[in-house]
């Protein structure tokens, strides 16, 4: 049986990692079944391809004795990492938590008998730190994971570390980095480990038939992302509020805990020539219905951080310039061909001054246009990205007889 467990963070519940909605769908097509297997459950089920089925997994805890009479190797992996934790009693509990959520994933993969499946982790976190204690005492014999921004940069977390680097780095069989920067970093970060990683680009299917010009006096700016201090939708704002000559109607999609204070800026700052419009959360079928009959004329992102943005490959699908900070991977999306980057501690009167030039010279050019879906067709389309990625897969795997079954 050729079967696939998916681990994912909330997926397919709640509005997150909508980029799977189109990976599933590929991955669907080539395994017989596939099991997503979501670290917590809230929010409304999205619809999924037949062959694939939403299992509950819940963490129990387990007597200290029964945990701690056999843990393991993997703890020495862990060391550099335990050592940050000055008080004994932190390490012991945190050693217990982990050791109990493995056995409890192994429980439920023994019971549902998927144990050799092909594991793979969307995420390289939490559950890539479960699957390395499993493969380290030979319950599992194989899996892969994505990496992406906030699990991979150790820049992001408030720690200033990822916990568990370099456990999970000893058994992930394959780490595939959804940017050269990524796969840059971590290869610079950890050397040892760098035949196991792989660039992999995410993807976008196609759409759109043609090309459409436009005309109107009014130009049409849009931006897609959380309302959180990263994205600095804020200086959007501040650099809109320099634009007095032109008209200019900005559409915001997305929403966030700084939803109410943006709008309140954008009425404080925007002058009458530029309209601000702010949809909160939209299903990605929607943005994509707007991109089609809006004819968008530029795409921003001011992010002060990024790994590769899917908001910006979705919106060159469509042949729509872009405008953004030159941050994580973004210049791999953002190239001459494609739209302006903005230096990631740029002044916003320099963001008005590309906007203008975008807007102005560029974004109604339809050569440009023409090439910047092109841009994405050679480098980020779904029917050539996730077969190639799941090829690879495949051609790696080496299923052995069986598991060795080890009681803890």
């Amino acid at each position: 049986m050729n079967t696939l467990c998916l681990y994912t963070l909330n997926y397919p519940y709640g509005l997150g990692e909508q980029f799977l909605e189109t990976e599933i769908k590929y991955l669907s097509k080539s395994f017989n079944q596939i099991y997503i297997i979501p670290f917590q459950i809230f929010g409304k089920k999205r619809h999924l391809p037949e062959n694939t089925k939403v299992m509950k997994l819940h963490f129990e805890l387990y007597p200290k004795s029964k945990i701690f009479g056999n843990i393991g190797k993997w703890p020495i992996y862990c060391l550099s990492d335990i050592i940050r934790i000055k008080n004994i009693k932190n390490i012991v509990h945190l050693l217990f938590k982990i050791s109990c959520y493995a056995e409890s994933l192994y429980v439920f993969l023994e019971k549902n008998k998927i144990t050799n499946a092909i594991h793979y982790t969307y995420w390289f976190d939490h559950y890539a730190t479960l699957l390395s204690i499993l493969r380290s005492k030979n319950r599992i014999q194989y899996f892969i994971s994505r990496a992406h921004g906030y699990d991979l940069y150790n820049e992001r977390r408030e720690e200033g570390y990822i916990p568990f680097r370099k456990l999970q780095l000893q058994y992930v069989a394959k780490l595939y980095l959804i940017s050269r920067h990524g796969l840059k970093y971590i290869t610079e970060k950890y050397p040892k480990y760098k035949t196991k990683y792989k660039l992999s680009y995410l993807g976008i299917d196609n759409i759109i038939n043609s090309i459409k010009e436009k005309q109107t006096p009014s130009y049409l700016l849009v931006s897609c992302s959380r309302i959180v201090d990263i994205k600095r939708v804020d200086k959007i704002i501040e650099s809109l509020a320099f634009i007095k000559d032109i008209s200019v109607k900005w559409v915001h999609f997305g929403d966030g805990p700084l939803f109410g204070e943006i709008k309140k800026l954008a009425d404080q700052l925007l002058p009458e020539n530029i309209e601000a419009v702010f949809f909160g959360h939209v299903d990605n079928k929607d943005i994509y219905k707007f991109y089609l009959t809006e004819k968008v004329d530029c795409f921003i992102n001011l992010s002060s951080t990024e790994g590769l943005p899917v908001s910006i490959m979705e919106a060159i699908s469509f042949g729509i310039p872009i405008v953004a900070t030159n941050v994580g991977g973004s210049s791999e999306i953002v190239t001459a061909k494609v739209g302006i980057l903005v230096q990631a501690d740029f002044e916003v009167e320099d963001v008005k001054n590309i906007i203008l030039q975008m807007l102005l010279a560029k974004s109604r050019n339809s050569l440009f246009r023409n090439g910047v879906h092109k841009f994405w067709e050679e480098n980020f389309n779904a029917s050539r990205n996730y077969p190639n990625f799941i090829d690879n897969i495949l051609s790696d795997y080496k299923p052995s007889k069986s598991i060795e079954n080890h009681e803890i």
